[in-house]
C-alpha cells in the first residue's frame, strides 16, 4: 500500500480519535466536531480541525 491509498482510506470518529496521528489536545477536539455516523480521510479530519481552530472567538 502507497503513501496516497493510506491518504484515500477513510476511518470512523472513533479510530481518528483513537490514532497515533493527533495530540491528546487534538483529539478532544476533534471528538466533539465530528460525527460518529461519518467516515472521514485523516487529511479531511486535518481540515475540520484546522477551520475549527481557526474560527474567529466571539
Amino acid at each position: 500500500m502507497n503513501t496516497n491509498e493510506v491518504s484515500d482510506t477513510a476511518f470512523s470518529t472513533k479510530q481518528i480519535v483513537n490514532s497515533l496521528h493527533f495530540s491528546p489536545g487534538e483529539k478532544d477536539v476533534l471528538n466533539v466536531i465530528l460525527l460518529e455516523d461519518q467516515s472521514y480521510t485523516l487529511e479531511e479530519a486535518r481540515e475540520q480541525l484546522k477551520s475549527f481552530l481557526n474560527k474567529e472567538v466571539i
